[in-house]
């Protein structure tokens, strides 16, 4: 488990270098990240198929 969290760290670090964001970009990213994710299953479940 250990290293799944360090695999985790450094792609979160290579990320943030790469696209040149602050700690605060990252979490609105993931923040928006959440958000579309959660619209699209919305989409899918109760438009698509009809739950």
């Amino acid at each position: 488990m250990k290293d799944l969290i360090q695999a985790h760290k450094k792609l979160i670090k290579t990320v943030k270098d790469q696209m040149g964001f602050s700690d605060y970009g990252m979490y609105w990213l993931a923040f928006l990240e959440g958000g579309l994710t959660i619209w699209l299953l919305d989409r899918i479940f109760f438009h698509w198929l009809k739950f």
